[in-house]
């Protein structure tokens, strides 16, 4: 996983060396990992905002650089995809605590299989409450989501009430990015272990993420400057690991 995304470490050791050379003085681990953790958020969230955007045929300053940043995009998003099968809350379902986004969602009565709309709060209401030829039922379901809670308007007869699923793909959070270390001579050293965790971005986001995690910082650095720097810290790691 290291070597297909952004390496913690390479991150971690450029945004040291920037902020040492800018005299912004020593960021903790701890410090990192909670910008790390925002900066590859914001990075993740970006990408849906930009994938609307290509979708819609509206000219961002990422499309300007790629004719095919709608396929990176949705290579790069397919990565976060993954299923649940929704359990049952009172008259809701739970999401997975690492839900962000639905992708897709299916009711399962027996063998069939339906998909279900996606709605607003209100629309839901609204068709709910209208005609009986509109009314959501389980060949025409709808759902629409507050907070972490997937309410599903079906109008399930009772003896489906027990015998039904709903099938969630949905895209997940990154991991939580954390850079794991040992104190030695009261100095933080890098010790990969079972709690380690890369980025879940690709490493072509390195770049973004250390600028980020600056800003985070309150570091305002030349792009020449990040670039010599990027690229000893990248040697650096590249030697520990063949060590």
């Amino acid at each position: 996983m290291a070597e297909q995304f952004a390496n913690v470490d390479t991150v971690y050791q450029t945004v040291l060396a920037l902020a040492n050379k800018e005299q912004r003085g020593y960021i903790t681990p701890q410090e990192f990992n909670l910008f790390a953790r925002q900066a590859q958020m914001e990075i993740f969230e970006q990408y849906f905002y930009d994938l609307d955007q290509v979708k819609r045929g509206v000219q961002t300053t990422s499309s300007s650089f790629s004719p095919n940043l709608k396929q990176i995009l949705e290579d790069y998003l397919s990565k976060f995809i993954t299923t649940a099968n929704l359990t049952a809350d009172g008259a809701a379902y739970s999401l997975p605590n690492n839900h962000y986004k639905c992708s897709t969602a299916m009711l399962i009565v027996g063998q069939d299989r339906y998909n279900i709309e996606k709605v607003t709060r209100a629309d839901s209401l609204n068709i709910t409450s209208s005609g009986y030829l509109t009314k959501p039922n389980v060949r025409r379901p709808n759902y629409y989501v507050v907070g972490n809670l997937f309410y599903l308007a079906a109008n399930l007869e009772e003896s489906y009430a027990s015998d039904h699923t709903v099938f969630y793909s949905y895209f997940r959070k990154p991991k939580d990015p954390n850079w794991t270390y040992l104190v030695v001579n009261e100095k933080a050293i890098w010790a990969p272990n079972n709690s380690t965790q890369h980025f879940e971005l690709d490493k072509a986001e390195e770049r973004t993420l250390i600028l980020k995690i600056l800003q985070y910082a309150g570091v305002s650095i030349k792009e020449l400057t990040l670039t010599q720097v990027a690229g000893q810290a990248d040697a650096n790691t590249t030697a520990q690991q063949k060590q």
